[in-house]
């Protein structure tokens, strides 16, 4: 399925001259901030943008093979390490919200010191919980909470969907499970899930996301000068304002870094 995508975009690529691809999380382009984004860019430039949905994992493979032009990822510490091997020119962090851990409406709450408290509680309790399981910058936090607890997931109350969050959320809700989301997310479906946050922790939960310049060594395809202009357009005011005061149901999904 990724293969036949990629294939399509570089495909796409062949047939238009100033076309931008940028590889992103499924969380992130769910969100419709994307093509928000797009059409003001758009508006201003003759480069036709096309986003790659495709989670942050698989997004940094984009980068690294140079299927991409310019990466919209909130995996930091894989980030870090993209760039530590030469493949990104420029990375800044733009914009975050954070991770919640969500769960049955019918779960009774009870007070937890921290989201590591609250995950050692799943684990010990062997409560039903529903992992991305695809090396996306969600699936990466998941397995640094559990890590930071010492522990290894596995069993038959652990489900690995390999979906993005949005379908992982709707198995999450089947399966009266838990699940560790974005709060976009969460927010952009909670109207079809019989869910609610169950955990938040501003501190150990934060998502941040980051843009990043792929280095045009990387391919013959990378269209370094197009990706440029949007990374510029990215951290202007008036772009960071259209972030900001995007909502949901009423409900601000973003906030930026000036």
């Amino acid at each position: 399925m990724r293969s036949s995508l990629i294939f399509f975009l570089l495909l796409s690529a062949t047939l238009l001259s100033r076309q931008l691809i940028i590889a992103t999380t499924t969380s992130l382009y769910e969100t419709g901030l994307l093509d928000l984004l797009k059409a003001h860019f758009e508006k201003r430039y003759p480069i036709h943008v096309v986003f790659a949905p495709v989670g942050s994992g698989m997004a940094l493979t984009m980068g690294k093979r140079g299927d991409a032009d310019l990466l919209l990822v909130h995996s930091p510490s894989d980030e870090e390490q993209f760039m530590k091997d030469g493949f990104g020119l420029k990375r800044v962090s733009f914009m975050y919200n954070d991770f919640v851990v969500v769960g049955p409406k019918e779960w009774q709450e009870r007070e937890f010191a921290d989201a590591l408290s609250f995950m050692r509680h799943i684990y010990e309790n062997r409560l039903p919980f529903v992992s991305r399981s695809d090396n996306s910058g969600t699936h990466r936090k998941e397995q640094e909470l559990w890590k930071s607890i010492g522990v290894v997931p596995e069993g038959k109350w652990y489900h690995m969907a390999g979906t993005g969050m949005a379908q992982t959320l709707l198995i999450a809700n089947e399966l009266r499970a838990f699940c560790l989301t974005d709060r976009a997310s969460f927010e952009m479906l909670k109207n079809r899930l019989n869910m609610k946050i169950c955990c938040e922790d501003a501190e150990l939960l934060r998502n941040v996301y980051s843009a990043i310049l792929v280095n045009p060594k990387n391919g013959k395809r990378v269209n370094h000068e197009d990706a440029k202009k949007f990374f510029e357009f990215l951290f202007e005011d008036s772009t960071l304002k259209l972030i900001e005061n995007y909502s949901v149901n009423g409900v601000k999904l973003f906030r930026v870094f000036r």
